[in-house]
């Protein structure tokens, strides 16, 4: 175009969101309705950035706009029309590991405040294993999110979703749908078992889209990216040769506790070890010659067991209700009491700890691992 023709064009200018900063993303929204913008585009930008939000606007309106928008707490810059965009970048998703368990309830509400959703949503999300609150953004956005909850014991796991791999989990009846995916797996030379339906390979991001896309209406399956596994690793049995004096700076235990570890093995010595830590958490136990096991705790499947002589129990009725294992208002909980299977192992810790200081007597049962 003749800038001699439009010449307010000449000087063009364009708004790029770096990051999403102190805002909080549920912005997008009210943002879209003042700009006349699609709120998908405009979410787009403010997850995926840096990422340009409009173009070819007067310096005077740039300028302006990008001072209320620094205002909201996005990190904003304003640059000529004419010079290149910026890229867009690697996107990733992200799962949320509360270490502390003590720090959930904090945690939902500086995660809530961030995603601009409400702390029970924020809950339900670190409940659903294996944890993950975003998907398909930038690495600014994780950095955003990494400072906004850098003062609580939690570890984000970001995986670049083009590179991640995935586990393809099946419970499906036999039918039709069932047949479709099972044939689809075989097209794409995916090794599964012909009794149980289990994937024996992890497969690709773009498998793993072909397969959702195809598939995930009829229900009965799962794509678990294998970044976000964690373990725990048990100390089944000590040899000859065993260190047993590196347990304390190992396993983070007090000395004195030694030898009570070694008299009640096997012992979990170490809880929801990182995939990405896991092959150097192995190799320093190898080190002190004490054999531990990985077993993975994902998919953990357990129940939880009040027995007919457990007490104050219907104090518990709140907490459990907040975990959807019994009816929102249920004022009277009937002895021995079973919960409804309960998936991985950040709920079975909040419980865990809940219910120790409510001083109220309790079990837990295995189900089974899951399908890993």
């Amino acid at each position: 175009m003749d800038a001699s023709i439009l010449p307010h064009l000449a000087n063009a200018q364009r708004v790029v969101i770096e990051s999403v900063g102190s805002a909080q993303p549920g912005l997008a929204g009210l943002l879209a309705r003042q700009l006349g913008l699609p709120a998908n585009r405009v979410a787009n930008a403010l997850y995926r950035a840096p990422s340009v939000l409009l173009e070819d606007l007067p310096p005077a309106q740039a300028q302006g706009l990008a001072n209320i928008l620094q205002q909201a707490g996005l990190h904003i810059r304003v640059e000529p029309s004419n010079t290149p965009a910026p890229q867009a970048g690697k996107t990733l998703d992200i799962a949320l590991y509360v270490r502390d368990i003590s720090q959930l309830p904090a945690c939902c509400q500086r995660l809530a405040h961030f995603l601009g959703c409400r702390p029970e949503a924020a809950l339900n999300m670190l409940l659903t294993p294996p944890g993950v609150v975003l998907g398909d953004v930038s690495e600014a956005t994780a950095h955003a999110l990494r400072h906004h909850l850098s003062d609580l014991d939690v570890e984000l796991i970001c995986s670049t979703r083009v590179l991640a791999r995935y586990q393809l989990l099946i419970n499906r009846a036999p039918g039709p749908s069932l047949d479709s995916l099972l044939h689809d797996l075989r097209q794409q030379q995916i090794r599964y078992d012909p009794d149980s339906c289990e994937v024996l390979d992890a497969i690709d991001t773009h498998q793993a889209l072909y397969l959702w896309r195809r598939h995930q209406s009829a229900g009965g399956i799962r794509l678990l990216d294998l970044t976000f596994m964690r373990y725990d690793l048990s100390l089944n049995a000590v040899q000859p040769d065993s260190d047993t004096s590196q347990l304390p700076k190992l396993a983070g235990l007090p000395a004195e506790l030694i030898e009570c570890v070694i008299t009640n093995l096997p012992v979990v010595v170490e809880e929801g070890i990182a995939a990405q830590d896991l092959d150097s958490r192995l190799q320093a136990w190898r080190c002190a010659r004490l054999p531990v096991q990985a077993v993975p705790v994902t998919l953990r499947q357990s129940r939880l067991a009040l027995s007919a002589g457990s007490t104050a129990t219907d104090a518990a009725l709140p907490l459990l209700a907040q975990a959807g294992l019994v009816e929102p208002g249920q004022t009277h909980l009937s002895l021995p009491w079973r919960s409804p299977v309960i998936y991985g192992e950040l709920m079975p810790r909040w419980l865990q700890q809940a219910l120790e200081q409510l001083g109220i007597e309790h079990r837990w049962e295995e189900v089974d691992h899951g399908r890993h």
